[in-house]
């Protein structure tokens, strides 16, 4: 029960983060596909839309961290999940890094109207909290995400 109560205190002050370092969002990895003008959905690089990915990629090429291992708790106009961050601690010059995990909890908000698919609406924020031990270049406790939009139909 107590864990409950801290997810969702740790959620509540995720949607309230008005001040966190924005950064731009790349692609989704493999899962499940929306719909047509069904649920709000995650776009990846590639312009396709998710529910529920199990994997994240931050970046549009191979990337330096993304997330995985999410496990959604709610999918609607707002999403609540928690999943691992993986980092590379390595430069893009190195050819065999290692990813330090740490732990996060996950929001996707602000869920808008696709271009030209009105009726489709996909999440342009995306929030993640720290919940354990966070990178040495991170200096809050939280951090949104700018998402790309223009899923495919």
């Amino acid at each position: 029960m107590r864990l409950k109560t801290v997810f969702a205190a740790g959620l509540a002050t995720a949607a309230s983060v008005a001040t966190a370092v924005v950064l731009v969002a790349g692609p989704a990895s493999a899962g499940p596909t929306a719909s047509a003008g069904s649920r709000v959905i995650l776009v990846n690089c590639n312009g396709g839309g998710l529910v529920k990915p199990a994997t994240y990629d931050v970046g549009c090429m191979p990337s330096q961290e993304f997330v995985s291992g999410l496990s959604w708790t709610s999918w609607k106009s707002t999403a609540y999940g928690s999943g691992t961050l993986k980092v590379n601690n390595c430069t893009p010059s190195c050819a065999a890094g290692h990813f330090v995990k740490f732990p996060i909890l996950v929001v996707l908000w602000r869920a808008v109207p696709q271009p030209h698919h009105a009726s489709q609406r996909y999440f342009s924020r995306l929030t993640w909290i720290f919940t354990g031990k966070r990178p040495s270049v991170v200096h809050t406790p939280a951090q949104t995400l700018t998402l790309p939009g223009s899923a495919q139909p």
